[in-house]
């Protein structure tokens, strides 16, 4: 069964406790479920009840003799999570990337956590698969994640999990955040509805990458969250550096309700650099103010090529709304935009301020729309404009008909 929408079913895991392959069928943010199954090579555990979870998930009582390397087998049902401590705490890792600490679902749509999860510092070689974590009617103060990934932890890998909520929960976080973890791979999720739909969720989003290091976001479906799908936001240096995060080939879309809310924005300013990222292979349309933003210049080798980027700020009445989107004079550096397809309701990009001696380009995409320059010397070069010709806007096939564009966009060979 396929979907891009938390499709009934799970997802079988990969032998000796490893991250099994994000399967795809043939479209971006699309996967393929299948019933949960631990590897027969690691030792089962039967989980069922909410209790059980949250002892497995610390290692204690019951579960306190556990070997590291186990498969946590979570029975079809809801574990409903009882007040403001997450219902999956990890607090002991497995022994490597060949034996992972495994919470796997009997299946994706039948494993409900009504509530939260928190993989703490320490626990590394940890993978969640095949689940939904719920946060519809959830309640409590302060700011939360639905999935926090500390510092300190690396080797976690997350598949074939639905991450949903009701647009009226969340709190100054996101559903995935990633707080100094590395080597993190979120992939064939579906992210959405985090945070407060309104005047109050502005930081409220669906993916927070506050700090870390190897962070990858590959073939997800994250829509609908209240302020931006993806946001990268080291906070001037507060929460640390991010280094090595790939975006690739995820659908981000219909998230935000307010201006300069928008598919992903990047934030470095200070000694909170962000470096050696690439963004390639994502359908970034319908999103409320810009498809991707750029605020800051303490940014070091971002690479954003053969993604499509569609009618992004639809419907904001800002003036500075565009498609790509620098915040402000000293924002945009070394920054390498180039093979996307960029079709604009209002403008490709706002202005390039003082961004081209940073090193900021936006060069060779093929775009529509029209393409405001400004500032200190024009950005934006060898732009080819074409009507791509998609498949079916109306049913977000983003596939191109066009021969003369066929190596622009996030369907390029």
């Amino acid at each position: 069964m396929t979907g891009s929408g938390g499709a009934a079913g799970g997802f079988a895991g990969g032998g000796g406790g490893s991250s099994p392959p994000g399967e795809t069928t043939g479209d971006i943010g699309t996967w393929t479920d299948a019933p949960g199954a631990c590897p027969s090579v690691m030792t089962r555990v039967d989980i069922s009840t909410v209790a059980d979870l949250a002892s497995a998930s610390r290692a204690d009582g019951t579960h306190a003799s556990d070997p590291a390397s186990v498969c946590y087998f979570l029975h079809n049902g809801t574990y409903q999570q009882s007040g403001s401590s997450p219902a999956l705490y990890v607090l002991e890792g497995g022994v490597d990337a060949n034996h992972r600490r495994v919470f796997i679902g009997e299946s994706r749509a039948g494993v409900v956590v009504k509530g939260r999860a928190n993989i703490e510092t320490g626990a590394s070689h940890v993978q969640v698969s095949n689940l939904t974590f719920d946060l519809t009617g959830y309640s409590q103060s302060g700011s939360f994640n639905t999935l926090n990934l500390s510092a300190g932890c690396t080797d976690i890998r997350v598949d074939h999990v639905t991450f949903t909520g009701d647009c009226k929960t969340g709190a100054n976080g996101g559903h995935v955040e990633v707080d100094g973890a590395t080597d993190v791979v979120v992939e064939a999720c579906l992210i959405e509805n985090f945070g407060r739909c309104g005047s109050d969720g502005h930081q409220d989003h669906g993916v927070y990458l506050a700090s870390g290091s190897l962070v990858t976001l590959r073939n997800n479906d994250i829509r609908g969250n209240a302020s931006r799908g993806v946001q990268l936001n080291t906070q001037g240096g507060q929460y640390g550096t991010l280094d090595g995060v790939r975006i690739d080939s995820n659908r981000i879309h219909d998230n935000g309700h307010a201006d300069y809310e928008d598919g992903i924005v990047m934030n470095a300013t200070d000694s909170g650099i962000i470096s050696n990222v690439v963004i390639v292979h994502n359908l970034i349309y319908s999103n409320y103010y810009s498809g991707l933003r750029e605020v800051g210049s303490a940014f070091s080798a971002v690479n954003i090529y053969n993604n499509t980027f569609y009618m992004n700020g639809q419907l904001s009445t800002a003036p500075g709304c565009s498609e790509v989107n620098l915040d402000d004079i000293g924002s945009g550096a070394s920054t390498w935009i180039t093979l996307n397809i960029i079709v604009a309701t209002r403008s490709i990009l706002n202005d390039c301020y003082d961004s081209l001696p940073r090193g900021f380009s936006l060069t060779d995409n093929s775009v529509q729309g029209t393409a405001t320059s400004g500032g200190d010397g024009n950005c934006i070069s060898a732009s080819t404009s074409a009507d791509p010709m998609f498949a079916s806007v109306a049913t977000a096939d983003f596939h191109t008909q066009n021969p003369a564009v066929i190596g622009y966009g996030a369907y390029a060979p």
